[in-house]
């Protein structure tokens, strides 16, 4: 058991080591009115996330590394706004249209 792990470990440091081990502080948030769905996915995440009913304001907050980060907002009241920090800037704004929807992205790369 303990070789198993250890082993897994080597891995872990490996593929860590390969990707260069750089990671983001991303943090994601949806402010408005009310509630709305809401679809969030960071990087590394599966990619095929199920809308949740939120009461607003919403945020995560998460270290990632490489890839890409999205939050995807239906239903939300007028004055809704999703956005995106990495590392505590603002990568990704965008209000919810007439139809109440909104999506921001935000790549993490070197």
């Amino acid at each position: 058991m303990r070789s198993g792990l250890v082993a897994f470990a080597v891995v872990v440091l490996a593929l860590t080591a390969a990707c260069g081990g750089r990671t983001w502080q991303v943090r994601m948030e949806v402010d408005g009115p009310g509630t709305a769905k809401v679809v969030s996915s960071l990087a590394g995440e599966s990619k095929n996330p199920e809308p949740v009913e939120r009461q607003l304001p919403w945020q995560r907050d998460s270290p990632v590394g490489a890839g890409f980060n999205n939050i995807s907002v239906r239903g939300g009241a007028p004055g809704t706004v999703c956005r995106i920090f990495v590392d505590g800037k603002l990568v990704s704004e965008r209000a919810v249209d007439a139809s109440g929807a909104a999506d921001c992205a935000a790549a993490t790369q070197e």
